[in-house]
């Protein structure tokens, strides 16, 4: 089994370049100001609902980064299921006079899954740790 590695990044590329033209347009948006109180602005927290309501522009920028995740787990005796995962991590910084904020966003998204058969053993045996009893004598028995 091989990952075609030349569509992985190229559909890790489109997503990143889609993502960031989203952000993009929404730093643009034409709504992107509020009216919040004077005393907000100025950081008071017992002045923060009163004053006049001043138009304040919000802007946002936004930085992406695309990954690939792969898991492998056990599914059955000669079974393994393969999983890759797009990865997308975006940072978002909102400005607004006298302040701002950083928030990061991170969205996993489920790409390929496939199932790798491998031989079938001629024998099995599953003994389960937690269902042993008292292999060992433990010497309160007085035999």
């Amino acid at each position: 089994m091989q990952a075609n590695t030349i569509m992985m990044n190229k559909l890790a590329a489109e997503v990143a370049i889609e993502v960031q033209q989203k952000m993009n347009e929404m730093g643009k948006a034409e709504n992107t100001s509020i009216r919040i109180p004077l005393g907000n602005i100025f950081g008071s927290q017992l002045l923060a609902q009163y004053g006049p309501r001043v138009k304040v522009k919000v802007t946002t920028l936004g930085q992406v980064n695309v990954d690939f995740y792969t898991q492998f787990e056990q599914s059955g005796i000669n079974q393994t299921r393969h999983k890759i995962y797009l990865t997308v991590n975006t940072r978002i910084k909102t400005i607004v006079p006298f302040t701002s904020q950083t928030m990061p966003i991170q969205s996993t998204v489920p790409v390929a899954e496939t199932i790798i058969v491998g031989r079938v053993p001629d024998n099995y045996v599953n003994v389960p740790k937690d269902d042993l009893t008292n292999v060992i004598p433990d010497g309160s028995r007085n035999d």
